[in-house]
């Protein structure tokens, strides 16, 4: 008996290491960009959609692949498919969380006195004890690292003042985020009850609030984390993101298990000033959520690559009149996009500054937008900002409307009048 346990476990290490083998072993078609390859197939926003795998068996029920900077999708496979995301809810309350502490409303030092609740929650736990107290920060590493649902109860109660106060939270957030096709029942993504439902989303939904995480909180420093220590020693939280240590790039972000839901990953690589985000929803294995992931992450890597389009600051090649003075709007930030290697042909900028505009401006105020267009669809945009403060501003646009982009931002004039 101890001998088998021992081959059992022995077994699972060895499937755990071996991630970057795991596509040449499981009979994928694999993924091609070639011409005659795109040729044979419909376009999903500019990006290719894939071949089906050879065999009867379904690797994932959804599948999507994203720039992370633009949002721009390259890759998709019932990306609007409703599913539930299991353990990936955590992503919205702990984003929501982040956003609370950067708030002032609380800090990631604050004590959390755990209730019988958080103690009696079932599933994946870090075994926290009814009346001991735990920093909030160290409650949300585990909820982020070990998908510790005992965990992530507690943050809700101290976030929200109970988990249904919570889960209100975490459904404005995502109508505020455009998750059209989300609703979540609960804080930890557990199975429907008689007193919930099961929470449901999209590819599409959860590569958006990724986004947010990504770009708008740290998160990425405990989920980049193979294992951490939890409260001191307590415990050792091992990640259940198996591709953080074995996938170059990969820093993020959360699994998600429950038997009606299978096996799902929202992941995300960085190499470079290339970062995606991936989603695999329903793989019927651990094993094939992390091979599908690093086999559309690798994808991405070979046959992307990320142009610089607009830099902050950089004055735009039009010309508003203000109280007879000619300013030169310029950029709000930095653009970069991704687009196939060796096809930047199409991208180009279409500036949208109004007429006139009446009254002041302000130093920074927006003056109007650049659209960052691949053919006839606009990729990203940045808005155009007024360099100077001008008073009774009467402003008229001056100037080109548009300006073609080959693989490099363009030579502006940037002569000051």
């Amino acid at each position: 008996m101890i001998e088998g346990l021992l081959r059992r476990e022995w077994r699972s290490t060895f499937r755990a290491v071996t991630i970057f083998f795991l596509v040449a072993i499981s009979g994928l078609a694999p993924l091609n960009a070639t011409p005659a390859y795109a040729a044979r197939h419909r376009r999903v926003g500019r990006g290719i959609r894939h071949a089906k795998p050879r065999g009867n068996i379904a690797l994932y029920r959804a599948e999507l692949l994203e720039d992370a900077d633009t949002g721009r999708v390259l890759y998709e496979e019932n990306a609007d498919m409703e599913w539930p995301p299991a353990s990936m809810a955590k992503m919205m309350l702990l984003l929501c969380a982040y956003e609370q502490v950067k708030l002032g409303r609380f800090s990631l030092n604050d004590p959390v006195r755990i209730s019988e609740r958080s103690a009696h929650t079932g599933g994946s736990r870090v075994g926290v004890i009814e009346g001991q107290i735990y920093p909030l920060g160290e409650l949300m590493k585990a909820a982020l690292i070990k998908s510790a649902n005992d965990a992530a109860v507690a943050v809700a109660e101290k976030i929200g003042g109970s988990v249904e106060a919570t889960v209100r939270m975490m459904n404005n957030r995502a109508q505020e985020l455009g998750m059209t096709h989300t609703v979540y029942q609960t804080v930890d993504g557990l199975p429907p009850t008689p007193t919930h439902d099961a929470d449901r989303t999209t590819a599409s939904d959860l590569a958006k609030v990724a986004q947010a995480i990504i770009h708008e909180t740290d998160l990425l420093k405990w989920s980049s984390q193979e294992e951490a220590i939890f409260d001191g020693g307590v415990a050792m939280l091992h990640n259940t993101n198996h591709l953080i240590g074995r996938f170059d790039g990969c820093d993020g972000l959360k699994t998600g298990f429950t038997f009606q839901a299978g096996f799902n990953l929202t992941a995300t690589a960085k190499r470079g000033n290339l970062r995606f985000i991936s989603v695999i929803l329903g793989a019927p294995s651990n094993q094939q959520r992390f091979a599908q992931s690093a086999r559309l992450l690798e994808w991405g890597f070979e046959h992307y690559q990320s142009i610089p389009v607009l830099r902050s600051g950089q004055p735009l090649p039009v010309r508003v009149i203000a109280s007879g003075t000619t300013i030169q709007p310029v950029a709000a930030h930095d653009v970069n996009i991704v687009v196939s290697k060796g096809d930047s042909a199409g991208i180009h900028l279409e500036y949208k500054v109004p007429s006139t505009i009446n009254g002041p401006v302000a130093i920074g105020e927006r003056v109007g937008q650049v659209l960052v267009r691949d053919g006839d669809a606009t990729i990203t945009e940045v808005s155009a900002l007024c360099p100077v403060a001008v008073d009774g501003a009467s402003v008229e646009q001056v100037g080109s409307g548009e300006t073609r982009i080959d693989g490099a931002a363009p030579a502006y004039n940037q002569e000051t009048q």
